[in-house]
């Protein structure tokens, strides 16, 4: 595959890593101070963007018009997401909040514990994430992904709150609490537990960025393969 990077940090540089060692070709690398354009995705089959939320749909829509393939690890950009897909006529977008094959096993495993223990008002399901402190949104977008398929299994759950505020939360509400220190690689924690009652406690990670990276390049093969004629 011909690729070009939208994106260079540490994801980006990964995914470079990772794609080279498959064979593949990174023909062009946009980053915040140099922003994708038409004419610098002439040569690339397919976008890869893990950017920033400031950036993000000005990379889509760059994409969209020059009928290139796309790929987003982005997050925080999905209020625009209507507006977003009437753009791919000719080419393809494949978005998720997280690649990792694990990780999507593990949205399953959440939404089967929060059904079998949803009758049971004894419980009560929160989300609680933690990342290192450079990471750029909060909560990250995996823990707000948990939350959506907890509110979904779980019918007295109503909404997502992410801060508490100096008050206690709403039983009705969904709490997902988010920490930024050090160099935490990122643990999701999806927990069913309240007093006096004992409850599960399903936790996730530290995921690798190689792990994330080489699944993304599994989903960008997935995207060429699809949408070829």
């Amino acid at each position: 595959m011909k690729i070009a990077l939208i994106g260079y940090g540490k994801m980006g540089r990964e995914i470079e890593r990772v794609a080279i060692e498959q064979g593949d070709t990174i023909v062009s690398v946009f980053d915040i101070d140099r922003l994708p354009t038409s004419e610098g995705l002439a040569e690339a089959e397919v976008c890869i963007d893990f950017s920033v939320p400031d950036s993000v749909v000005h990379n889509i829509k760059t994409a969209a018009d020059a009928g290139v393939d796309m790929v987003v690890g982005t997050t925080g950009w999905y209020d625009h997401l209507e507006e977003v897909r009437k753009w791919f006529d000719s080419s393809a977008l494949v978005y998720a909040q997280n690649f990792s094959i694990g990780v999507h096993l593990f949205y399953r495993i959440v939404r089967h514990a929060a059904e079998l223990i949803g009758p049971f008002e004894g419980y009560d399901v929160y989300v609680a994430e933690e990342h290192h402190r450079q990471k750029l949104d909060s909560p990250s977008g995996t823990a707000l992904r948990i939350g959506e398929v907890l509110l979904g299994a779980v019918d007295r759950k109503k909404r997502i709150v992410t801060d508490s505020g100096s008050g206690p939360v709403s039983p009705d509400s969904l709490h997902i609490s988010s920490l930024r220190a050090g160099f935490i690689s990122g643990v999701h924690r999806s927990n069913c537990g309240m007093s006096p009652a004992a409850g599960p406690d399903l936790p996730w990670g530290p995921c690798e960025r190689r792990t994330g990276s080489a699944d993304g390049g599994a989903s960008t093969r997935w995207t060429m393969w699809s949408c070829s004629p």
